[in-house]
């Protein structure tokens, strides 16, 4: 059985690669932090903790990656806490975390009315960058795609 699946997050969150923007997959798993976009917007701090799911989509392509944060959210000090395109304008919230699973090419997703199929996760939601996600999505999710890795 995967190892994927001792991992059960209290919360998910749905993080995406731009169509653009998918090496900097690359870098985040170099710097160990992920980048909230909020494009220099005054913008609550989300309400992510320690321990909390990520599923990295990588749009058009699919879903990359299993994460947990390892961290609280914070805003970058500088240029090196935020090195993607924009820096700390654009990503104005940074966190720490880890790759859980991370699959060797995204693995296609379908959507039926707008919806990732079988979820409720809306394209709306994976435009935005940085979304919740219900647990009960985060989690069938995760137990239907860890069988697709190979341990």
């Amino acid at each position: 059985m995967p190892k994927a699946t001792k991992f059960d997050p209290p919360r998910w969150f749905i993080c995406t690669l731009s169509k653009s923007g998918f090496h900097n997959w690359d870098l985040c798993k170099e710097v160990g932090l992920w980048g909230i976009p909020t494009n220099g917007r005054n913008v609550g701090i989300p309400e992510l903790k320690h321990g909390d799911g990520l599923i990295v989509y990588a749009a058009t392509r699919g879903i990359k990656a299993f994460c947990e944060v390892v961290g609280e959210v914070r805003r970058p000090k500088d240029k090196q806490e935020a090195p993607w395109a924009g820096g700390v304008f654009r990503y104005g919230f940074i966190f720490p975390f880890r790759v859980v699973m991370e699959f060797d090419q995204p693995i296609s997703t379908r959507f039926s009315s707008q919806k990732l199929q079988g979820t409720s996760i809306t394209t709306s939601q994976l435009r935005r960058g940085f979304s919740s996600i219900n647990t009960e999505d985060g989690k069938y999710l995760l137990s239907t795609l860890s069988t697709k890795k190979k341990d």
